[in-house]
């Protein structure tokens, strides 16, 4: 695989000024934390995105055979068990009301050379912006507004001209040809049963010595299932009553041009793609989302191995804010 490239260092460096703007970030992460109990109406402090868990349930992998040896290296067994979790993207837990169809299916492979690989997936993996401190300052907004609100609805609205200058920033930086297709392609699809959408990760990950995209995709599952129910109600249906499969699927940098590292407005092309499995869902596979033990477990890609871990700017700023979330939640959680 001599065409492929090498991972290196230099795709994760952050300026100085990004570096900043994180450290600001940081600090209304926890604050965030420190109220999503109050702010979302539970007992318990939530994640600082996909706060709702629609359900989480156990399942396994097993591997294609005659794989290319990097890859064989890592996934060098015929099946792994795994653990899934399904949410909604939203940052509040929303009890009533229609929620966004911004899902998550994150995926925990149990065991991978001694230790379990995380890859959080969700069904629209194009980020809104290349920039850095542009997400950062929406982000450090978001955060600050919902605590304020809560805290005195009334200062609140001090917040509001930050919040929305920074959104703007945000939305003008948002729009090219890939996001703009897939914003329109997702619109026509909002309604769609959860598990029929392609699901992938944000960004890249090392793959060994090389980089990778991770994605899944559904086997013959109908999107019109639970047409106008709540997506928790069919989700808990379909789990209840049949298996399900799903195609994991690898692609690998061998041309930046192509395939950019740093670009997350873009989508990958011509890139080298692999089957590495099948995912299976078994009939009635739960696990008990409401056990504090499995609301609190964490599907944290930065807790992989070396050779798994995430690869790029954006992700290494989501790097930062998973360490301050967990230990934050984990703290007032009393894990």
């Amino acid at each position: 695989m001599n065409s492929l490239i090498k991972y290196s260092s230099k795709f994760d460096e952050l300026s100085d000024q990004e570096n900043r703007d994180l450290a600001k970030s940081l600090i209304s992460v926890e604050k965030f934390i420190r109220s999503s109990a109050e702010i979302s109406e539970v007992n318990h402090a939530t994640r600082d995105a996909h706060a709702k868990t629609y359900a989480t349930v156990k399942g396994f992998l097993e591997i294609t055979e005659n794989l290319p040896d990097f890859l064989t290296e890592i996934f060098d067994r015929k099946q792994y068990d795994i653990l899934a979790r399904f949410s909604n993207g939203n940052l509040v837990i929303n009890k009533k009301g229609r929620e966004n169809p911004l899902y998550g299916f994150s995926l925990k492979i149990k065991n991978v050379k001694g230790q379990d690989a995380n890859f959080p997936l969700v069904n629209f993996p194009l980020f809104p912006t290349n920039s850095p401190s542009v997400f950062l300052k929406f982000f450090t907004s978001v955060n600050t507004f919902l605590v304020t609100k809560n805290d005195n609805f009334v200062v609140s609205a001090l917040d509001l001209p930050h919040l929305v200058k920074n959104g703007f920033s945000l939305v003008s930086s948002m729009f090219s040809v890939d996001v703009t297709k897939k914003i329109l392609n997702f619109l026509s699809h909002r309604n769609d049963f959860f598990f029929s959408f392609p699901y992938a990760g944000i960004g890249c990950f090392r793959i060994g010595d090389y980089i990778m995209k991770l994605s899944l995709k559904p086997i013959n599952i109908n999107p019109n299932i639970g047409k106008g129910e709540p997506q928790k109600n069919s989700i808990h249906w379909f789990l209840s009553s049949q298996e399900s499969t799903y195609e994991l699927l690898v692609e690998l940098c061998e041309d930046l041009k192509d395939q950019p590292v740093n670009d997350l407005m873009r989508d990958w092309k011509n890139a080298p793609k692999y089957c590495l499995g099948k995912i299976t869902i078994p009939k009635a596979s739960f696990v008990n989302s409401e056990d504090p033990a499995i609301e609190n477990l964490n599907f944290n890609p930065f807790e992989n191995a070396e050779n798994l871990q995430p690869v790029g700017k954006i992700q290494q700023i989501r790097k930062r804010i998973y360490e301050v979330s967990i230990a934050t939640r984990n703290k007032l959680n009393g894990q």
